[in-house]
Formats: structure tokens, sequence, C-alpha cells
């Protein structure tokens, strides 16, 4: 059998090592063809893996002696610790021991190890940090997510970059969502293509003239989560503002229902007649059901977990790590990019690529 070798920074997280090895045990349960390579304190997470029994076939043991903790700073805590967790997976996966690590340590600390570790696909400039939302359905084949990126990477992008963006996005669009031909959009502040600074107005020249891109154009902010793009492309302090706000109404959502079932009885009735339409609603905007943010750009993946992760959400981000390799992810980015570029140079001379 071919094993979709997948590396594990057991150490990274609030709840680690504990719930991550009861999640990744349990990606191992549903799905045969997985085996885990778990980073961290030997002695406690083999203690764990017995009460997990799971085959020892299915996983093995790379000690790290280090942590870095969540509120250690990045850059610091990634060059003062060369033996930590996240340092020996990111170096693990340079060195063809797996093909996509799992994270849920700091996000900080995560890109920049890979970032030392990991080459990049050729042609690509910056990883990118993705993440999957729920969007509404206008029929019923469509996926009900969404592709934003980057939320967080790279603050300030160049055209090429967000381009590349849009590259990757609507690959992962394509590969692990199931969308055939994705549609792309550009987050701005209005529909029209002269909106935005001048890295927007020249991206959207470029998206328009990328013909693997199906682009339709800028996008709002309300549009983000109404379904009308699969792939929404944007810098990543506009993204992460955007994904923290969306964080910030899903919990107030769940509050504000706290709230009203303590108001009285008539409050009680409407809320449990409602029931079954707010399960699937708090499903939708639990982060754990979409596993975890892909990290985009490297030639190997990189998923990246909540930092509040428990149990669920690892096993979610490790079943689409395999779902990413089985599809080969990376590959098909790749080759993209490369046809990207070598479009480029076909533009008469004194012709702008963007």
């Amino acid at each position: 059998m071919k094993w979709n070798r997948i590396v594990i920074d057991a150490m990274g997280g609030d709840h680690a090592p504990e719930e991550i090895v009861k999640g990744a045990a349990e990606a191992c349960r549903k799905s045969d063809t997985i085996h885990c390579i778990f980073v961290g304190d030997e002695l406690g997470v083999r203690s764990l893996l017995k009460k997990e029994k799971l085959r020892e076939s299915r996983w093995e043991i790379v000690h790290a002696p280090e942590v870095i903790a969540m509120e250690d700073p990045p850059k610091d805590a990634v060059q003062g610790k060369p033996n930590a967790s996240i340092n020996v997976a990111a170096r693990l996966l340079r060195d063809g021991y797996g093909e996509a690590l799992v994270s849920a340590g700091s996000t900080g600390a995560t890109l920049l190890a890979c970032s030392n570790a990991i080459p990049r696909i050729g042609s690509i400039e910056r990883a990118v940090l993705a993440a999957v939302l729920p969007a509404v359905r206008h029929k019923p084949a469509d996926p009900g997510k969404t592709v934003m990126l980057d939320v967080g990477a790279t603050l300030h992008g160049t055209v090429n970059q967000l381009v590349s963006f849009a590259i990757m996005g609507l690959h992962y669009a394509r590969g692990v969502l199931g969308i055939e031909n994705p549609r792309v959009g550009l987050l701005n502040i209005g529909e029209e293509e002269t909106k935005g600074h001048s890295v927007l107005v020249d991206t959207h020249r470029a998206l328009r003239r990328t013909p693997q891109v199906n682009f339709i154009g800028n996008v709002e902010g309300k549009d983000v989560l109404r379904g009308v793009a699969d792939v929404i492309v944007t810098e990543g302090y506009t993204g992460n503002t955007v994904l923290k706000s969306l964080e910030g109404m899903a919990e107030l959502t769940l509050q504000t229902g706290k709230q009203i079932w303590k108001r009285g009885i008539l409050s009680k009735v409407g809320l449990v007649m409602l029931a079954p339409k707010l399960k699937k609603l708090k499903k939708r905007l639990d982060y754990s059901e979409y596993g975890g943010a892909p990290i985009l750009g490297f030639q190997k993946l990189v998923i990246k977990a909540h930092g509040r992760s428990k149990a669920k959400a690892i096993m979610n981000a490790v079943l689409l790590a395999e779902k990413s390799i089985a599809n080969n992810l990376v590959r098909h980015m790749e080759e993209a990019m490369r046809e990207f570029y070598l479009g480029l140079f076909e533009h008469k001379p004194g012709e702008s690529a963007s």
C-alpha cells in the first residue's frame, strides 16, 4: 500500500499534544492510507498513542525537545529554538519524509519555519495563507464554500504576487473543493476596474489577461459570503481583517442565541423550533469543520490549523492534507505557475505584462 505520509507538529496549539494526537488518530481511522509522523516529546506522544490503540504501522515519532509557545515572538523563537517541534517538522518535510505538514501552532512561527526550510514553487515570490469560508448556495450543486487568500502571510503584495495567489487559489478550489471552473474575484472597494490603489488596478488588468483565470472582476466586502466568487484574492492585511471580523460575527451570533435563551419561556420555545436550522448554521460557521488554512506556495503542502483546535479540527486538517496529496495539488500549481510566467514572455516588445 502507498502511504500518504503526513508530518504532524504534535506540540503546536493550545491543546497540544493530547488533542493533536487524538485528532490525527481519528483521521487514520477514517482513512486507510494515512501514515502520521508525529514530531514532539517522544515519551508523551507515545503514551497518548497507546491510549488510542492505533496500529504501530500507521505512525512513527521523531523527538523534538523544544516547543514554541503561542505567545513567543515568532522570529526569536524560530531562530532561538532550532529543535522546536515546528522547526524539526519543517526540516523533515524538506528532506522528503512526508508530503504535507499539519500544525496548530503559532501562525508566524509556522510560516517562518517553513520559509526557512522548504523551497518555494518555482517563480512563487511569497507563500500565501488561504482560508475556506462558508458561502451562500444559489443552487444545490454549489459548493457552499469560498477560498480567500491571502489572510495574513503577506501584508501588502505586488501585482505578480496577487496573480500567483489567484492561480494557486483556483487550483486549490478545483483540486480540493471540487469546483471545475472556479470564479476568481479581486477584493476591492468597488466593482469598477479603476477602484482601489494602483496595485489593485494593475492586478485587475493582469487577471483579465491571464487565460488560466476565470476572472469575474472586483468583489466587495459584502460579497465575501454571498457565493459570487469561488476564489477571492486580496492582500494579507485586508484578508486578515475580513477573516477576524467574520470570526467575531460568528461568535456574536452564538452568544446572542444564548442570551435569547435566557429571556423567558417564549424565547426558549422559539429557539427550540429553530434548533435544526440553527445547528446547520453553527456547523457552517464552525472552523473545526474546515480543518485548517492551507499555506500555499511551498514545494510541499502545509496546513495551518486554528490555535484552539481540538481533535475534530485536527482530524479534518489531516484529512484535508491527504486529499490535497491525492489530487497532486502542488504539482498542478507548479505547472500552472510555469505556464503563467512563460506567458509573460509572449507579450510583444514594450508591451506591459500587467
